[in-house]
């Protein structure tokens, strides 16, 4: 063991890279069952000042007073004065409920059972709120199954410091989890090469035939803003040792560009994600719908409407108390003064590190107010062409819009624009032309006067549609037997032809669809018909030939349209709202 520590302390002189010097300068598958949930409105954990702010998320203590239906066990936390439920040799948050990321609970899985001594990198990252590090948390306490015992690992969420505070925080949690007799802190935090260097040799010295060790950095590019050498530190020493090693490194973080920057070709970790490159998506709306599971107030178009509003964010969800109505919910936390969601916008515009919102804030309004187009977005908000491509490109690789071709084209001109996520759709569209409206009146009569009576409009323009194609992604093959090839909306040039959902089936043949949202009427035999009409006017005869019909209606069909959906002969599929949320595989 001296001789170890005479090597780690060697490095003062012999490693370069360090930054030491700095001082300064970041289908889907869901579970058949939604587990319980607490419906009290006092949170389960109570937190109280901490003793060592640095090594928790600073929104904690917030989040825990809004968290009621998160049964968040806390673990080994009495130096925090957190109440703690039970004690084990980790400092990280088992999440409970947890619900869906099977696939990406199966590759870490795949990952760290992976055969072999040799080490294993993981780069992992999405948009802000979406869980990532709820995913790592589950994964390291509970497994895939959610009862399996703990894997040994060191989680570290960084933050906005100097590079010194940086090393020497995530030294005490590595000297914690993996102790040496006669190390000090200050000796491995006197560089990155010394830190690492040591969680590789101690990870060798730990029980043969003992499983992997993970070293979690959370937040990452917050250690590069501070020492931007920190990926040429990693790949030496990846190269020199980690690979070697029983280490289990996963790179977690928010800010899209710089993490996805990680695993291009020119950057130095190129190639050495040989764990895999996550990239984390919003939920699913049947996911969405198990934090609602058991509310009397919160029926299927009632789950379906919080997640035309609040997106696929998990944490969005968490915030809602539903033992209390929608529009309550959606005005508490999204409208009224000082509402919990107020600034998130502007938050998550901040976290990208986009100095000047102003071309973004219009251009995401434009498309959420319904000005699809480049032409009419460029005239509305009143700027260059060159600029408008910039922002418009910047966005897309964020991930706050997407850009949608119709079926069977993908000419740039025919491309159409479309906020990604409901929850930003809403806020553009809604509450941040409200802004003064909102400081000057009553929240809720704002919301019944302005909002409420548009909601059906804006749920059938484009997150019912959204819905739908979720909707049969996960189940054309067990429901309905058929295999979806590719599927998109589409619309003539002339613009007097739309379809909601057009497929093309493994079979050769293609499904064309409706979509109805409509809460109060039934959907009747002239709506099929109008569809089979436009079918008829589709340009491409190889389209026209045999094809499938399947319309999405939660205010339910016609006794004439059931009927002539029970002869197999009529290929049409009817989709009403108990379908929307009933995961019973049909045959």
């Amino acid at each position: 063991m001296a001789k170890r520590n005479s090597n780690l302390t060697n490095n003062r002189n012999t490693n370069a890279l360090d930054g030491r010097s700095r001082n300064s300068k970041k289908h889907l598958i869901v579970s058949p069952m939604c587990p319980p949930l607490n419906r009290g409105l006092r949170p389960i954990v109570t937190m109280q000042a901490v003793d060592s702010p640095g090594t928790l998320d600073p929104s904690l203590e917030y989040r825990s007073s809004c968290l009621s239906r998160y049964n968040l066990t806390w673990y080994n936390m009495a130096s925090h004065n957190v109440t703690t439920k039970k004690t084990m040799p980790s400092s990280t948050i088992k999440p409970d409920p947890f619900y869906n990321r099977a696939l990406e609970l199966a590759a870490l899985d795949r990952a760290w059972k992976r055969h072999g001594a040799g080490g294993q990198m993981l780069l992992l990252y999405g948009r802000r709120r979406l869980g990532k590090t709820f995913l790592l948390q589950r994964y390291f306490t509970a497994g895939t199954t959610g009862n399996e015992p703990e894997k040994p690992h060191c989680y570290f969420l960084a933050e906005q410091s100097t590079a010194a505070t940086q090393r020497l925080t995530l030294a005490r949690q590595l000297v914690a989890a993996l102790p040496a007799e006669g190390v000090a802190t200050e000796e491995i935090a006197i560089s990155w090469n010394a830190l690492m260097r040591y969680a590789s040799q101690q990870a060798q010295t730990r029980k043969k035939g003992t499983s992997r060790f993970a070293l979690i950095l959370d937040e990452f590019p917050y250690l590069i803003a501070q020492t931007p050498e920190l990926p040429s530190i990693l790949q030496a020493w990846w190269d020199r040792e980690g690979v070697h090693s029983p280490l289990f490194v996963v790179l977690c973080g928010s800010q899209l560009s710089a993490m996805a920057a990680l695993g291009q070709e020119s950057a130095p970790l190129f190639g050495r994600f040989n764990a895999g490159v996550f990239h984390i998506d919003p939920l699913h709306y049947e996911d969405v719908a198990c934090f609602y599971e058991g509310s009397r107030h919160y029926g299927v178009k009632e789950k379906l409407l919080m997640y035309g509003v609040f997106g696929g964010t998990p944490r969005y969800h968490a915030l809602v108390d539903t033992s209390r109505p929608p529009a309550e919910e959606i005005v508490t936390l999204l409208m009224q003064p000082r509402a919990i969601l107020e600034n998130e916008v502007r938050f998550l515009l901040g976290s990208e590190q986009i100095r000047d919102p102003a071309p973004y804030n219009a251009i995401l309004a434009a498309i959420a107010g319904g000005e699809t187009k480049f032409n009419g977005i460029q005239q509305l908000i009143g700027v260059e062409r060159g600029a408008l491509s910039f922002s418009l490109r910047t966005l897309l690789e964020l991930g706050w819009i997407r850009r949608e071709f119709p079926f069977g084209e993908h000419s740039e001109r025919r491309a159409n624009y479309r906020v990604a996520d409901p929850f930003l759709t809403f806020w553009y569209r809604f509450v941040a032309p409200l802004a003064s409206d909102l400081q000057f009146s009553d929240p809720a009569a704002v919301y019944a006067t302005h909002v409420a009576p548009r909601l059906a409009d804006y749920m059938g323009w484009s997150v019912f549609e959204e819905i739908c194609g979720q909707w049969l992604q996960r189940n054309a093959k067990q429901r309905l037997g058929l295999t979806v090839r590719q599927m998109a909306r589409y619309w003539s040039r002339d613009g007097r032809t739309e379809i909601d959902l057009v497929a093309e089936l493994q079979n050769g043949g293609f499904l064309f669809g409706e979509c109805k949202w409509r809460t109060e009427s039934v959907t009747r035999l002239s709506d099929l018909s109008a569809l089979q009409a436009k079918v008829a006017s589709l340009p491409e005869a190889g389209w026209r030939n045999k094809p499938s019909y399947i319309l999405f209606a939660p205010g339910g069909f016609s006794r004439e349209l059931v009927q002539l959906a029970a002869d197999p002969a009529e290929r049409l599929h009817l989709v009403s709202e108990p379908d929307m949320l009933d995961m019973t595989i049909k045959t």
